[in-house]
């Protein structure tokens, strides 16, 4: 920890508590500084305020919301790992797992370690008196910026193609399929890669404020920070399109159902406004069903959205002052006074320092915004039925009621089965002449209720207690009759047929013989 007595030999010329810079050297990291020329004292002589730079901008309840923020950050970790896992070890119909899901936890869980990295390890914040250690100097800075930048680029990119994704289904009425999946896993990893190598690499990562390391301020708009805008920027503007159109659609079924009762002059239904109202109808109950469907997936979006372009505000906000800070020294002489009059007593001036750089209040709620993310995201994504899942699979592999007979058991000579649990059999018939084919099976031998089967192989649907009375339905062609006497002796009658018999109707004339017809013959 740096010295900050006051008779360090450190200081020189320089008011307690800051230090003089020409008493350090160039290690650590120098552009982490907070350093101010005071010529009114000695020309060239420049004056440090002391490492940690929060400490004498936020008071001890500062620390105290860090850990909070770090406490849940660990719960958040704990919640995407379970989901992660969850996604991996039991089957789709109980998770409903996406892809596009699997690319939001990934991040999270990333943006979740920045900050639990440093809860575990304590790192110590200084490289010296005045100086930051950045991630050169420390291997847990370095860790926890790398994190810290990779989980908040890869949530900005997948949660633009999780807009995207909706917009495409809801307002185009267009299923991602293959080509959307292979895009989105291309251009979502790459691109986050992509900035996350040039950030961690051109600009990097230091203490700045807290136990995390965060992007420095030189280079970090063009690096980071405005890529990350402009995604999320983009996203916003798909989303608010998709809320416009659903709006649209809504306002549309109304004055559909208003005007559904138009009639033409003629008194009759008018046929355009019948199919534009059928139109708009078919139209909101598909968004009404789609948005059913994705609200887990819009709620995510929309929370997700306010964090990242509001710590991405913030922190654009604190890279601007930090960078100007000490190019007024007037603006700052009340917060310097102040500390030079009350070296001890640093806590009556951190009012004064909030109002050069970034107040407590914004500071907290950038914290513990970043640090539900990854909550909000287990609250929105995890069902119900991942715990009975986990439940069951648990039950399957440890229970001791489990029992699993094969195959090659049941066909064992010593496996009996119980005769008992097959109502739809009966046994007292079977014969072992000859076993049953795919040709002749069922055969004799086998009975099924409700109806008989006689010797022959044959139901028995006509027995005296299966028989039923039939009814003959009027005007009916194949209703079965009993022969007839006249059947019998080779008459015809016309009317058992309702065909036309000719002139008459009267069987004699049939009866009577022709000669001229018997000679013909």
């Amino acid at each position: 920890m740096a010295n900050t007595t006051l008779a360090s030999p450190l200081r020189g010329l320089c008011p307690a508590p800051f230090f003089d810079m020409s008493n350090f050297g160039q290690d650590g990291f120098i552009d982490g500084r907070f350093c101010a020329p005071i010529p009114q004292i000695k020309p060239g002589l420049s004056c440090c305020l002391p490492c940690p730079a929060s400490d004498y901008l936020y008071p001890e309840s500062f620390k105290g919301w860090y850990r909070a923020a770090e406490a849940l950050n660990l719960v958040g970790l704990a919640c995407m790992v379970f989901l992660l896992v969850t996604f991996v070890f039991l089957p789709a119909e109980k998770t409903r797992r996406h892809y596009l899901s699997y690319g939001l936890i990934i991040g999270a869980i990333f943006l979740s370690l920045g900050f639990v990295i440093p809860f575990a390890t304590r790192p110590e914040q200084c490289y010296d008196e005045i100086t930051p250690h950045d991630m050169f100097s420390n291997l847990t800075c370095a860790f926890s910026g790398a994190f810290l930048i990779a989980g908040g680029m890869t949530m900005g990119v997948w949660i633009f193609i999780r807009a995207l994704s909706m917009h495409l289904q809801i307002c185009w009425d267009y299923m991602p399929g293959k080509t959307f999946f292979y895009l989105a896993q291309g251009l979502g990893w790459s691109v986050a890669a992509a900035f996350f190598t040039a950030t961690i690499t051109v600009t990097g990562v230091s203490f700045r404020f807290g136990e995390i390391c965060h992007v420095n301020s030189k280079d970090s708009m063009k690096d980071f920070w405005g890529p990350l805008l402009v995604i999320a920027g983009a996203a916003t503007i798909i989303q608010l399109g998709t809320f416009a159109y659903c709006i649209k659609v809504y306002l549309q079924n109304m004055w559909s159902d208003d005007k559904s009762e138009t009639q033409s002059s003629a008194g009759l239904p008018s046929y355009t406004t019948s199919v534009r109202t059928r139109s708009a109808r078919a139209v909101y109950r598909r968004v009404r069903k789609v948005v059913w469907l994705q609200w887990r997936g819009i709620t995510i979006v929309v929370f997700i959205l306010v964090d990242v372009i509001f710590f991405s505000v913030v922190f654009v906000y604190l890279n601007s002052v930090t960078m100007h800070a000490v190019d007024d020294i007037k603006k700052a002489m009340p917060f310097l006074t102040c500390l030079i009059s009350n070296p001890t007593r640093k806590e009556k001036c951190t009012s004064l320092g909030q109002a050069l750089f970034v107040d407590l209040h914004t500071v907290t709620a950038v914290l513990i915004m970043l640090s539900l993310a990854g909550i909000q995201a287990f609250l929105l994504l995890v069902r119900s039925s991942m715990f009975t899942g986990w439940r069951d699979l648990f039950r399957a592999k440890f229970g001791s009621k489990r029992e699993f007979v094969s195959l090659d058991a049941k066909q064992a000579p010593e496996y009996t089965p119980d005769t008992r649990q097959f109502e739809l059999k009966r046994f007292s018939n079977m014969s072992p002449a000859s076993p049953p084919s795919a040709i002749t099976s069922p055969g004799a031998d086998y009975d099924t209720e409700p109806h008989r089967r006689s010797l022959s192989g044959t139901p028995d649907y006509f027995s005296k207690e299966t028989q039923r009375a039939y009814r003959s339905p009027t005007l009916s062609f194949s209703t079965p009759r009993p022969p007839s006497q006249a059947a019998t002796r080779g008459e015809w009658d016309p009317r058992s047929t309702h065909a036309r018999g000719g002139l008459g109707l009267h069987p004699p004339m049939f009866e009577e013989k022709d000669d001229r017809r018997e000679n013909r013959v």
